[in-house]
């Protein structure tokens, strides 16, 4: 019995030496993370990071994060972020975030809330610690206030038979579009709720996703469209294709657009302010003459010289793919 209770007592002091060892190596890492953030240009601070959930798991509270980018186009902060991950498994964590929090884009800052937004990512065991996947699940998301998300998903793997590519998906549900929008459209045109905006893609890069990112900044060399689809009303949208960079680190390349109620569509662009009145006559005799009666257009997209084309015809300009 005695032996017994010195087997027990030599266990947990074992297993206690364990999660103050791996829960300091935790908190270290995430300081470690920020200095090597401020150390590469960006702006990296935070109020303090604490530690708790002994004996079982390692949860880490960092407390007023800020972060951006070095260049100044990127950014985000909160009031708080936390991870959790248990003891003998420390590459996979769980992250929750503050109900509100700003992200900082070019177009300016964004505020985002959410009744829930959590996430979960895995790491490869080992020195590199290489991403192996990330899942981000969100209920209730707000968008600058003006857009809403009823169920927001995100997940990444890598994609099979494709060195340094991750297969990435995102789906938005029920998303409620701008009022100011929606007022300028007429009545009855579209819903108030979009049914849903799903990206099922293959992304190529220049560097693993590793713990070294950092330093070797993994650029997009690729994109493997497999679709992109929107649903809202009569507006069924879907695009397919391959994209890659080009020098200036815009897309380029051809993409599979098939789009029924262009007729909606037009309108839509009318009320958002990318067609106007005199113009619109044009792009209607065009679309009909390409649209079987009662049929869904299918066309060709070309992305070239930073603009979307379709044919001679400028669409918009073509997206960024890396800085």
């Amino acid at each position: 019995m005695r032996a017994l209770l010195w087997v027990a007592i030599v266990a947990l002091a074992g297993w206690s030496g364990w999660w103050w060892f791996a829960s300091a190596a935790a908190e270290r890492g995430a300081t470690d993370w920020f200095d090597q953030r401020q150390a590469a240009g960006w702006t990296a601070e935070h109020g303090g990071i604490t530690r708790a959930g002994f004996p079982n798991r390692i949860d880490l509270t960092v407390t007023e994060p800020r972060l951006v980018s070095a260049d100044g186009r990127w950014g985000w902060q909160a009031p708080f972020v936390q991870s959790f991950a248990l003891s003998y498994k420390p590459w996979h964590l769980i992250a929750a975030f503050a109900p509100a929090q700003q992200v900082l884009t070019p177009l300016g800052p964004l505020q985002v809330t959410a009744g829930k937004l959590q996430a979960s990512l895995v790491l490869k065991p080992g020195r590199d610690l290489t991403l192996e996947r990330l899942q981000l699940a969100g209920e209730q998301v707000g968008l600058g206030g003006v857009v809403g998300i009823q169920r927001l998903s995100l997940a990444t793997r890598p994609t099979l038979d494709r060195a340094l590519a991750h297969d990435l998906g995102i789906e938005a549900q029920e998303i409620t579009l701008p009022p100011a929008l929606l007022g300028r459209l007429p009545a009855g045109l579209l819903p108030p709720t979009a049914a849903i905006l799903r990206l099922d893609a293959a992304v190529g890069f220049s560097a693993p996703l590793d713990r070294h990112a950092g330093a070797s900044q993994p650029q997009i060399t690729t994109v493997t469209l497999r679709e992109l689809r929107g649903e809202w009303g009569a507006i069924r949208l879907h695009l397919s294709g391959s994209l890659t960079p080009d020098a200036a680190g815009l897309a380029e390349g051809r993409l599979d657009l098939r789009l029924e109620g262009a007729n909606e569509v037009l309108e839509l662009a009318q009320a958002a302010g990318l067609l106007t009145p005199a113009t619109r006559p044009g792009w209607e005799s065009m679309l009909g003459s390409l649209t079987p009666a009662g049929g869904a257009l299918e066309l060709p997209l070309r992305l070239s010289g930073g603009a979307v084309m379709l044919g001679p015809l400028v669409l918009g300009p073509a997206p960024r793919l890396r800085p």
